[in-house]
């Protein structure tokens, strides 16, 4: 750790402004309920960059990582003739199958279950969707074989979270406020940084337990696999899934596709770099995959 280092990400952060969707984030922190509602506007925000891949209608879903329910709910209210919802952590478990008693979502059900090694039978779903939340378990290449494993020949894997590089891919949020602060920093000058920040705002005392972070000890940042955009692309020809859709997604699409025709040109040019091998790593905020299983031979 370089006490320069952290002098420089100290004053950065204090010249940058936080983004308006971290604020929107930190705010959803605050309790189960509005961490619920933010993850139902984040799947009805980002669904439609699926494509025509997006039918849910009567299928059977299974929905890895399912955080507190709100992403589960939205695809149980989409039409699926059930959703199966699992995550590591048993309070998010517990989450999902209240909000979906107070809903009345009878065809909805939420398990303890670790991705890479599904208590689920072969060729059963329809579907498969993980919304930001790959580039947090610990073996990739098992999840992905026991999604492929569970779901049916002609299925659909629908896949949309960041690479390690993206702008935001160190998940700092809430305690370093610029863009690729892991691409030009050690982790322990971001960690020094994050523990001085939560030393004086304590976020951590008002956000719920699954989104604090223990900054004393943390060694590297936590609970991410590094993941890249490559390595991705590799694990899915190493499994042999079709790609029908691979998507590298630019930063600030939200915000310049609601502005004027000089912003929808800035983001035309963004997109058409994320797609450029040497410049996507760092220009890809979220990749998106549309993967079928082969049928069975």
């Amino acid at each position: 750790m370089s006490r320069l280092g952290v002098w420089v990400v100290s004053l950065l952060n204090r010249l940058v402004p936080t983004q308006a969707m971290h604020r929107e984030l930190a705010e959803s922190k605050l309790s189960v309920e509005a961490y619920q509602a933010w993850e139902y506007r984040e799947i009805r925000q980002i669904y439609p960059e699926f494509g025509s891949a997006w039918d849910l209608c009567g299928k059977r879903l299974l929905d890895v990582g399912c955080g507190l329910g709100g992403k589960s709910v939205f695809y149980a209210e989409s039409g699926c003739r059930s959703v199966t919802a699992i995550d590591l952590r048993f309070k998010s478990v517990q989450a999902t199958r209240d909000l979906a008693r107070d809903r009345c979502l009878t065809t909805l059900e939420a398990f303890l279950c670790d991705a890479a090694h599904l208590a689920l039978p072969d060729n059963y779903f329809d579907v498969i969707i993980s919304v930001n939340v790959l580039e947090h378990v610990d073996d990739l290449l098992g999840t992905l074989r026991e999604c492929k494993r569970v779901l049916r020949p002609g299925g659909l894997m629908l896949l949309h979270f960041p690479p390690f590089y993206s702008p935001w891919g160190a998940h700092l949020d809430g305690w370093v406020n610029f863009p690729w602060p892991h691409v030009f920093f050690s982790d322990a000058t971001l960690i020094e940084v994050a523990r001085q920040v939560e030393a004086q705002l304590r976020r951590n005392q008002s956000y719920i337990p699954s989104a604090q972070v223990d900054w004393e000890r943390a060694i590297q940042l936590p609970e991410l696999n590094r993941a890249t955009v490559k390595q991705v692309l590799d694990l899915i020809s190493e499994l042999e899934l079709e790609v029908l859709r691979a998507d590298m997604l630019p930063p600030g699409r939200f915000y310049l596709a609601r502005r004027g025709p000089l912003a929808h040109s800035l983001l035309g040019l963004l997109r058409r770099l994320a797609a450029w091998p040497p410049l996507r790593e760092y220009l890809t905020t979220k990749m998106v995959f549309v993967l079928r299983k082969g049928q069975a031979k």
